[in-house]
C-alpha cells in the first residue's frame, strides 16, 4: 500500500509536498503532535476535539484497510498534503482510533 502511493505521488509530482506520517502502537496524541506540528484530534479551524459537540471531522479522505487507517489532509492551494498511515491496532492512541473507526462508518 505504502510503496503504491510513493509511486503514485511521484508519478503525479507530489512526493516533495507530501508528509508521511505511520502512527504505531505506543504513540500518542502528544508524540504525533510533536511530529506533525498538529493533532488529527483537533479541527485546526475551529479548535473543537474529536469528541466534542460539534467536532467536525478534519481530514480530506479516510480509508479503512483492514489493520489500517488512511488519512490525508491538504494544506493550501500548492498540493502540500499531510498523509498519516493509522496502525488500527490496541496500543495506538485510542482516540484516534476511535476517530478513525468513527468516520470510517464502523
Amino acid at each position: 500500500m505504502l510503496r503504491d502511493r510513493v509511486r503514485d505521488w511521484t508519478a503525479l509530482g507530489l512526493l516533495d509536498l507530501t508528509h508521511l506520517a505511520i502512527i504505531e502502537v505506543g504513540d500518542t496524541d502528544a508524540s504525533i503532535t510533536d511530529a506533525l506540528g498538529f493533532s488529527p484530534l483537533i479541527n485546526s479551524l475551529d479548535g473543537k476535539r474529536f469528541g466534542a459537540k460539534g467536532f467536525v471531522f478534519p481530514f480530506d479522505y479516510l480509508e479503512d484497510h483492514c489493520g489500517w487507517f488512511e488519512l490525508f489532509v491538504t494544506v493550501g492551494n500548492d498540493g502540500f498534503a499531510f498523509h498519516l498511515f493509522v496502525r488500527d491496532r490496541e496500543g495506538v492512541d485510542p482516540d484516534l482510533l476511535a476517530m478513525c473507526r468513527e468516520h470510517a462508518g464502523r
